[in-house]
């Protein structure tokens, strides 16, 4: 088994690339030390368990001086691809919960 030394930011609306500047910003960035109890870095575990519901930015760097394995970057692929997809949901939500009823608003002029 094995420590990873890991580097991830998180949070919701963060101006990069999952949400194309969606915004406000809300925002974590910390490294940890990471042991899932496998003898390789494991995205998903990662992601699963310092991500939160309504993230529209993750992002994890890998600190160690080192190639990935194959197990590593197959595991990578498919993190992102769950990764963005979560990201895209919560700002869907977001803009859904938060969109102002615009029949009660005041017209011009009035």
């Amino acid at each position: 088994m094995a420590k990873f030394r890991i580097q991830y930011s998180a949070g919701f609306g963060h101006f990069t690339q999952n949400h194309k500047g969606f915004g406000p910003t809300i925002y974590i960035e910390e490294v940890v030390e990471f042991d899932n109890g496998k003898d390789y870095f494991d995205y998903l575990d990662f992601y699963n368990a310092h991500s939160k519901p309504d993230d529209t930015y993750f992002h994890i760097s890998f600190l160690e001086e080192r190639p990935l394995s194959e197990k590593e970057i197959k595991i990578r692929t498919e993190y992102r691809k769950i990764r963005d997809k979560n990201c895209k949901k919560a700002k869907e939500e977001f803009i859904k919960n938060n969109e102002l009823d615009i029949e009660h608003l005041p017209k011009h002029g009035d």
